[in-house]
């Protein structure tokens, strides 16, 4: 089955949207082993070229988390393009329009209020944003948690600012929708205190997680934290503060929220990885095919994305949002 089986596969595995799976189940086996046989193949019979990628991901899959300095997740080049980034973003965020918007000159854009989003879903392909998410050492972590070379879903740099409203969208604890198995990046480009938003997650409630079964308790789409205590106790929370270049791999399955800024801004840059063939489609597409990628892990990861802007399908007719919303809602 290769990945024009997408669709099909797609509508096998709709139903466990946003639910973390206890153990491998049907579904499962055909999603790995079938839709994506020949990405678990490559991921089963390449060798590692970093030595502590296995370990790295047994973390993950322990605890569907794992927190610690940027350079211990990138390799040499992928540290270097992490310098220029941050350096891409920060001028970005100190422009005269990001600025105004922070100042109460200006009112929010974007898909969120409380949150400027500092790049544009068509990504260059010599932007180091784009080269630190394809970094090798990066990928084959990845690859070894999900069992199979992924696929780049998405890149993302924004700066969460303080707003006088409740807690909502993002900020709430919620699983995300995109696949069966998700790795999302964040990398905090300054320092991130209690104060600052933090993200927070519950390990042990990705799939096959140990706390799986509790979290299947939690029915709603979006829990504030009075409605999460009921079932996991505070002192369960992974909350994410760290200084610059934190970087967070994380199953976001499981349950977790962006923090609330109550003083200061978090900024930081963000990839999602997924099988070939993802409940959401992918909303980034390449400029131009970036001339640097040579290994074939790279080239498989950027292999669905297009070079131009997707179509957005019809909105339907019926009152509920169309299927691809649930993207826009994270």
């Amino acid at each position: 089955m290769t990945f024009r089986a997408a669709p099909m596969m797609t509508r096998l595995t709709r139903r466990f949207e946003r639910r973390p799976l206890v153990r491998p189940n049907l579904a499962y086996f055909l999603w790995r082993f079938a839709a994506n046989g020949a990405r678990t193949l490559r991921a089963s019979s390449t060798r590692h070229a970093f030595a502590d990628s296995p370990a790295i991901a047994r973390t993950l899959t322990g605890d569907g988390i794992v927190v610690g300095p940027a350079s211990g997740f990138l390799s040499d080049e992928g540290r270097d393009a992490l310098d220029a980034a941050t350096s891409q973003v920060a001028a970005k965020s100190r422009s005269d329009k990001v600025q105004a918007v922070l100042s109460g000159a200006a009112p929010p854009k974007g898909t969120k209020e409380f949150r400027i989003d500092l790049i544009s879903q068509g990504i260059a392909g010599e932007s180091p944003l784009l080269r630190v998410a394809l970094d090798r050492r990066l990928l084959e972590i990845v690859a070894s948690y999900l069992g199979m070379w992924p696929c780049l879903h998405s890149v993302g740099a924004w700066l969460n600012y303080p707003t006088p409203t409740a807690a909502t969208s993002s900020q709430l604890w919620h699983n995300d929708p995109e696949d069966l198995k998700i790795v999302k990046a964040f990398i905090y480009l300054d320092e991130v205190k209690a104060d600052n938003g933090p993200f927070t997650y519950i390990p042990g409630t990705h799939p096959f997680g140990r706390h799986v079964a509790r979290g299947a308790r939690c029915h709603a789409r979006r829990l504030d934290d009075a409605a999460i205590r009921a079932v996991f106790d505070e002192t369960e929370w992974r909350v994410c503060t760290g200084p610059t270049h934190t970087m967070i791999l994380a199953d976001t399955l499981g349950f977790h929220r962006g923090g609330k800024p109550t003083a200061g801004t978090r900024m930081l840059i963000t990839f999602t990885y997924t099988s070939g063939t993802p409940l959401v489609q992918p909303s980034i597409w390449l400029k131009e095919t970036p001339s640097w990628v040579s290994l074939p892990i790279q080239r498989a990861a950027v292999e669905r994305l297009g070079t131009t802007a997707p179509v957005k399908p019809a909105k339907a007719k019926s009152d509920g949002p169309p299927a691809s919303a649930t993207a826009a809602s994270l």
